[in-house]
């Protein structure tokens, strides 16, 4: 009986994720149904577009936007290795 209940219980959540899913995907089609055209015009601009122009005005927040990241990398980085040597942080 208990395997059973498994069986009933797993095919109910399968129907919860799988319902709003397939909801999901049909809206999605049909937004690009209607939408298909200026989706293509738009891509074929961005892929036109002058990036190194834009990329040179833009350099000092790519800059800015990278060291960012790798600080927070070192930051978790040097906690984790705290973490797995047991080494509790002070508070």
């Amino acid at each position: 009986m208990g395997k059973v209940q498994y069986h009933v219980v797993g095919a109910a959540w399968t129907a919860v994720l799988a319902v709003p899913a397939a909801l999901l995907a049909l809206a999605l089609a049909a937004f690009l149904d209607l939408y298909a055209a200026e989706l293509a015009n738009a891509l074929m601009a961005a892929l036109r577009a002058d990036w190194q122009t834009f990329a040179s005005t833009r350099w000092p927040e790519l800059a800015g936007m990278v060291i960012g990241q790798l600080l927070l990398m070192a930051i978790i980085l040097m906690g984790g290795v705290k973490a797995l040597a047991g080494k509790p942080e002070a508070a």
